[in-house]
């Protein structure tokens, strides 16, 4: 027990300052990544943009300035509280608190996958309840091996709940865009499996970019 309280005093502190970088680097690298995966959708058929910023008419792609912003902003929130629920709770996750550059990387051509898998499976054909029965499981699979934590899979339900209520406004609040075949509210159930395979891999990035700021304090 006496060891248990000495390694957890040996955490150096979160000060604002590096939890201001944190979020600066979650933001970034959701943008990033956020600008990547959201292709799979329109390049599929799965949905269009009524007034995309940019479309590349011979491969499918739409493009929307805020799309980024949205996606900076999950990035943010999740690569912030993975590190504090590591914390709070005590936890161990896989890959433990500073994972190696090529874990995160497998985890993040897993999501990859998993993100472009589901509307491609739309696209041949496979009805909405074949595809959400393939992006909910991987994605909980994606948890199970690259996080396997308490707190990272209540973060996982989180954005599977908090992800399509912002789109389900987003659709018939602002009306941006639509689904091509949605199940409920303008948007098909699929879509939580892909937001829970999303958030342990902006988890890691998270433990990972704090990591890196403790080490350059």
């Amino acid at each position: 027990m006496e060891q248990k309280s000495n390694a957890l005093s040996e955490k150096p502190p979160l000060t604002l300052s590096i939890l201001l970088r944190l979020a600066g680097l979650g933001f970034t690298s959701g943008l990033l990544v956020g600008e990547i995966i959201d292709i799979a959708y329109p390049i599929n058929g799965a949905l269009d943009y009524f007034s995309p910023t940019w479309v590349i008419p011979s491969l499918g792609i739409e493009l929307c300035w805020w799309i980024a912003i949205l996606y900076g902003i999950a990035g943010m929130i999740l690569a912030v509280s993975y590190p504090l629920f590591d914390r709070w709770k005590n936890q161990k996750p896989h890959g433990g608190l500073n994972p190696s550059w090529r874990f995160v990387l497998v985890a993040l051509a897993c999501f990859l996958v998993q993100w472009f898998t589901g509307p491609f499976l739309y696209r041949i054909g496979v009805p909405n309840i074949g595809v959400l029965f393939f992006t909910v499981p991987t994605g909980l699979l994606v948890w199970w091996v690259f996080d396997g934590t308490k707190g990272g899979l209540f973060m996982c339900i989180l954005t599977a709940v908090c992800g399509p209520l912002v789109e389900i406004t987003m659709i018939n609040g602002f009306h941006l865009y639509s689904y091509t075949s949605p199940d409920i509210f303008g948007i098909p159930l699929w879509i939580t499996g892909a937001y829970i395979c999303g958030a342990p891999v902006n988890g890691l990035l998270g433990r990972k970019y704090l990591a890196f700021l403790l080490r350059s304090k």
